[in-house]
């Protein structure tokens, strides 16, 4: 899937963000995916591209750090919960925060293949959402609808 077929499902389900932010450099994408060890899926990496451009219910977390929505980054939340949540799975990389605990997350162990996994906090555990990123974002008007 192509940024522009992205672009083509966001621009029926989200409205444009303020203008001025914008998507992490190429250094901040190497950096994120030495520190997690994986390369993401490309989808991912044109989504979160792609937030610079569209507001997102929720927290959609950030990779860098240039002007952006203000929402945490990726390894911020990632590291609050190794360091707090017992039932956190090392591999799991959160990119979208729901707000009531609650994560989106990709498996930095089946990176760059990896299905979307939904994190219940009440629960603790995770499950598998979506067997691709491609499928995810295919489905979020149906989501956020």
């Amino acid at each position: 899937m192509t940024k522009d077929e992205i672009r083509s499902v966001l621009v029926t389900c989200l409205s444009p963000e303020i203008p001025g932010f914008q998507p992490p450099t190429d250094l901040e994408w190497q950096s994120f995916e030495n520190r997690f060890s994986c390369r993401f899926p490309s989808e991912m990496r044109d989504f979160i591209d792609l937030m610079a451009e569209y507001a997102f219910p929720g927290d959609i977390l950030n990779v860098g750090a240039g002007p952006n929505n203000g929402n945490d980054t990726v390894e911020l939340a990632y590291d609050l919960e190794i360091k707090e949540n017992p039932t956190w799975s090392a591999e799991m990389v959160p990119f979208y925060s729901i707000g009531n605990g609650d994560y989106f997350c990709v498996s930095s162990l089946q990176c760059p293949d990896s299905p979307v996994y939904y994190y219940y906090a009440e629960r603790g555990r995770f499950e598998e959402y979506s067997p691709s990123f491609e499928k995810w974002v295919l489905d979020l008007p149906q989501f956020l609808a």
